[in-house]
This record gives C-alpha cells, sequence and structure tokens, in this order.
C-alpha cells in the first residue's frame, strides 16, 4: 500500500509538473504566438501583461487569433455583450463560451469593441490622483528650506472627464524667503466621439517674486484623445485663452490669446517606471510677443502599495516678465507621493 501511494503521488506531481501554466495566447498575422494576460481591448489597441516583457500595446489589426484561459467581457460594435471565454477559431474569428452550454458562431475580431472595457463604459466612474511631498533641508554653514506640494484628481466617465489640482513651491535661504508661488487648475472635457472632446478650463497662478498677485486664464478649445490607457496616454489640444494678469508693481494687463497642450505618459521597462510630459502653451492675439509655456517632465516609479518616487523638471518660460525678473523659471523636484 504505502508502494502504491508514493506511485500515484509522483504521477500526479508529473502531470501537474508538465501541465502548461493558465495564459491567454494571440497569434499573429505574421506567424508568432504571444501569451500572457488580456488586460483590454480598445479601439485599434489590445493590452496584454506578460512575465517576461511586462505590458505589451498590441494593434488589433495585427491579431489573427485570441484565446483566453480566464473569462472576459466583450463587447460588440452592435452593442451586444457577452462574458466568456475566448476559444480558438478561424483566421480573423473568435469564439466565445459563455458558461457550460453556450458558445457562439464564429465573430469576425473586426466586430470587437471591447475586450475588459473600463468601468466608465459600463456607466460608472473611474477616478485616479495622485499627491506628491518634497522637502530640501540643510543647516549649517549653509541654512536653506525648499518644499514643494503638488495633488490631482480626475474624474472620467464615458463622456465626461473632469480634472481638478494644484501645486505649491516654498523656499527660504538663512530664514529669508526666496521664492513662493501656488497654482491651482480645473479642466473639463466633453467627448463629442471616442477621441474628439471639446474642452473648457481654467488657471490660477501666484508668484510673488515674479511679481505676479494672480494670473487668471479662462479657455475653450477641443481635444484628441490619441490613447487613453494605463501604459500610455496622450492627448493634443488646441483653442481661444483670456488672460488676466495682477502685478504687484508692474501694470495689470488682459489680452486674448492662442492655446494649445501636449499631455503625454507612457510606461517602461516593463510597466515599473511611467515617464510623464506635460506641455501647455499661450500666445498673444494681440501682441504675439505675450508668450507663455509650461512644461512638466518626469519619471515615476512604484514603491508598492501606491507609494510613489518622483523626479521632474518643471520649466515656466514668460517672454515679458516685470522689470527686473528672468523669462525662465526652472524646478528640479524630487517627491514622494501616493497614487491611487
Amino acid at each position: 500500500m504505502p508502494f502504491k501511494h508514493t506511485r500515484l503521488t509522483a504521477l500526479l506531481c508529473s502531470a501537474l509538473a508538465c501541465s502548461p501554466a493558465l495564459a491567454d495566447t494571440l497569434i499573429m498575422h505574421n506567424g508568432d504566438r504571444l501569451t500572457g494576460t488580456v488586460v483590454t481591448k480598445q479601439a485599434d489597441t489590445l493590452t496584454l501583461k506578460t512575465p517576461y516583457a511586462g505590458t505589451l500595446e498590441i494593434q488589433w489589426s495585427q491579431i489573427r487569433q485570441v484565446i483566453s484561459d480566464q473569462p472576459v467581457q466583450i463587447i460588440l460594435e452592435d452593442e451586444t455583450r457577452l462574458t466568456g471565454t475566448l476559444l480558438p477559431a478561424g483566421d480573423g474569428t473568435l469564439r466565445i463560451k459563455a458558461g457550460e452550454i453556450l458558445e457562439t458562431a464564429p465573430i469576425e475580431l473586426s466586430a470587437v469593441r471591447y475586450i475588459n472595457p473600463p468601468v466608465e463604459v459600463n456607466g460608472g466612474v473611474r477616478v485616479k490622483g495622485n499627491i506628491n511631498a518634497g522637502a530640501n533641508i540643510s543647516s549649517g554653514n549653509t541654512d536653506t528650506e525648499q518644499y514643494h506640494l503638488d495633488a490631482e484628481v480626475v474624474a472620467r466617465t464615458l463622456t465626461n472627464r473632469f480634472t481638478v489640482g494644484a501645486t505649491f513651491n516654498r523656499s527660504t535661504d538663512d530664514g529669508t524667503e526666496t521664492a513662493s508661488n501656488a497654482t491651482g487648475y480645473g479642466k473639463y472635457d466633453h467627448f463629442l466621439t471616442e477621441k474628439w472632446y471639446t474642452y473648457a478650463n481654467a488657471l490660477f497662478t501666484r508668484d510673488e517674486f515674479k511679481d505676479l498677485k494672480l494670473r487668471t486664464t479662462l479657455g475653450l478649445g477641443s481635444g484628441y484623445q490619441f490613447y487613453e490607457s494605463e501604459p500610455l496616454n496622450l492627448s493634443l489640444e488646441g483653442g481661444l485663452t483670456y488672460v488676466n494678469e495682477d502685478f504687484y508693481d508692474k501694470e495689470d494687463e488682459s489680452y486674448p490669446a492662442g492655446r494649445w497642450a501636449l499631455n503625454y505618459d507612457r510606461l517602461l521597462f516593463g510597466s515599473r517606471l511611467r515617464f510623464f510630459h506635460y506641455h501647455e502653451g499661450l500666445l498673444g492675439l494681440e501682441d504675439i510677443n505675450d508668450i507663455l509655456i509650461l512644461s512638466r517632465t518626469g519619471l515615476r516609479v512604484p514603491l508598492g502599495q501606491g507609494l510613489t518616487a518622483t523626479t521632474q523638471i518643471d520649466v515656466d518660460w514668460d517672454n515679458t516678465p516685470a522689470d527686473g525678473n528672468d523669462s525662465t523659471d526652472m524646478r528640479y523636484l524630487l517627491n514622494l507621493g501616493y497614487a491611487w
């Protein structure tokens, strides 16, 4: 009897060792096979998470077959919704097994709108945000203090996106304040199609050491969302803005301006590191010398449990600063934060 138990145990272990690990499979038109976990399919991009190359973004049009081991949610172009595993089918098609009995006829891949759609597609609200803080304090022969704080929250529904945020910077040298500025902003995007949207935005900036009591910008325009996913986000915007600047000493001014903006971020190196770049520019329509450019560029790495570390460079350029002020302000930041 002990011999039989030992032999049975060995056979079971051998069978388990030889059985393949559960994985979804993509078969490409060029014959390549990719395995991993299908995360989502939106527009012409399927996101596949792999243990060997991190998160990959693959053109849907380059995929010949999709096979899944675990149930996924499917939304077709005709709004049909199904949940099940994806079975092997002919080239350019898939079959869906829902439950133990129901199995669909082959469905053209071109008829698939979403796989595991984002929460807003199902009528929900997707909320994400981050808060970051940094400090640099030295004492002795050099007695300086530098503080930074920023926060942003984005709420997304199927046709609307709301963004609010703020930043604050303060520095002292031997007890004397050398920098103090703050910015608050809000933005509303309304999506007319899956990619095109209109926006309304507001930006409020105060910088005592640039003689700026308050700069208010209010704008309207449109944008195009090229990509919107966890691995990659890219949008371009353009519109008109009203600028009002109140100064401590310089004469106040206001003017209409054209606005452009780029918002880009993507995951690098197996989804561990995120690169981001935000660029916004204003060009005066009455005087083309009235130019303002703001940019934020950096890298963010997750530390676990939502904690992050961020290094970034902020550049603010004003072509017509107040007398005695430089046109360019640069800040080099190293922050710890929390993202959700």
